[in-house]
């Protein structure tokens, strides 16, 4: 038997949330930390990393090589639960940067 992933709140969550996307964003230029600010009702992201590592920081400060919350491995998709804050209110916004030149970045909000 396989168990289901759980989330912060002991609840079973499924893979992918079964709704359409509220929000796309595709960037092939990340050579600078570039920042994506979520759609107000989105708290699940699908992040993709197309040809080269992308290191992600939640929040609106910029991300660096030394200051990264995660990282989404070249050729991989990572979903994230958007996280709270210490205020307790959801990140709005999180910052990407290409680890080395070429990357290009997909995120799917829901």
């Amino acid at each position: 038997m396989i168990s289901m992933p759980i989330d912060a709140n002991s609840r079973v969550m499924q893979l992918t949330p079964s709704c359409v996307a509220l929000a796309q964003t595709v960037d092939a230029t990340i050579s600078a930390s570039t920042e994506i600010t979520f759609n107000t009702s989105s708290t699940f992201l699908r992040v993709y990393a197309i040809s080269q590592d992308i290191y992600m920081k939640w929040g609106t400060a910029d991300v660096t090589s030394s200051n990264f919350d995660e990282i989404i491995p070249s050729g991989q998709i990572v979903d994230f639960v958007i996280p709270r804050q210490t205020t307790g209110i959801l990140y709005t916004a999180a910052n990407f940067i290409e680890r080395a030149a070429s990357a290009t970045l997909v995120v799917i909000e829901k």
